[in-house]
């Protein structure tokens, strides 16, 4: 029997999320393990959305989509590099960042937010001294 948990519903487990940025420059990043790769998605801003996909693995360039007029392909490149690069494996990254009538400063400030939030995410896959050892 098929079985439809709303949206909405509790998770049994949570979801990795790293958050940077105040107000309208707010951005943040979740991932979901999928086997050993990664989705990931980056929103934030007024109105998070889907804008930009990009597929990519480790050692390859990576593949990019985005809705016309839309120029999150960018940020969604860009994190899909990192992290197929870090993890070692392929990883699909949606992004969706907006604010009305931003700024070239708002704009650079949404991006190093993104690479922040990033940066985050890599840092938590990193193995802990612990399980290093």
């Amino acid at each position: 029997m098929d079985k439809v948990t709303p949206m909405d519903a509790p998770r049994h487990e949570k979801r990795p999320r790293f958050e940077t940025g105040k107000g309208r420059l707010s951005v943040w990043a979740e991932a979901i393990h999928a086997g050993g790769e990664l989705v990931v998605y980056i929103g934030g801003g007024d109105r998070p959305h889907v804008g930009g996909i990009s597929l990519a693995r480790s050692g390859g360039h990576p593949v990019s989509f985005s809705l016309p007029g839309h120029m999150d392909y960018i940020i969604s490149s860009e994190s899909a590099s990192r992290i197929s690069e870090a993890s070692g494996s392929a990883c699909v990254v949606i992004c969706g960042i907006h604010i009305d009538r931003a700024t070239p400063e708002e704009i650079d400030s949404l991006i190093t937010n993104s690479r922040k939030c990033v940066g985050m995410l890599l840092e938590s896959l990193r193995p802990s001294p612990r399980e290093a050892a």
